[in-house]
């Protein structure tokens, strides 16, 4: 049974389809779910920004237009969306009327490994993400986070496209 699904969001439209995908899998099977967001270390001041009020209201809005259009996001608004990642999943949780979730923020320079680790600490009982983020300069140098995490994680690993 799925008690608890781990969520990895990093911004991007597809991480979070992967959230509304999780939370109707979580509604169906009565889960609990902890959404997991990885920020990179050099990054960090894309973590809190001073425009969050502004951030919130602007890049969901952006998000959810160009998510149901299959447009990307600019370099600027992926910057926005990683920075507001917890924000926006939490407006959208809110708007679902989801109760049982929990939001996790972690420091790394390691997505896949930190994705990883935290699904074998929280006992995830399965692993929600999108096929590709943000970081599509950096997957294709260095292979793609949802891969990696499919490669070795300790529970099953759900990707959203």
């Amino acid at each position: 049974m799925l008690n608890r699904i781990l969520v990895s969001i990093d911004g991007s439209p597809l991480s979070f389809q992967a959230l509304d995908f999780a939370m109707g899998l979580g509604a169906a099977c009565g889960s609990e779910i902890i959404v997991l967001h990885v920020a990179v270390p050099f990054d960090l001041s894309k973590l809190h920004s001073y425009e969050m009020e502004k951030l919130e209201d602007d890049i969901y809005e952006k998000i959810k237009k160009k998510a149901t259009s299959k447009e990307e996001l600019t370099e600027d608004e992926k910057s926005k969306a990683e920075a507001g990642a917890l924000e926006v999943a939490k407006k959208k949780a809110a708007e679902a009327g989801y109760k049982t979730i929990l939001f996790k923020e972690v420091i790394d320079n390691e997505p896949a490994k930190t994705i990883v680790h935290q699904a074998s600490i929280l006992k995830a009982d399965a692993i929600v993400m999108g096929t590709s983020g943000l970081g599509l300069m950096s997957a294709a140098l260095l292979g793609s986070v949802s891969g990696k995490v499919v490669s070795s994680a300790p529970c099953p690993v759900i990707i959203v496209r």
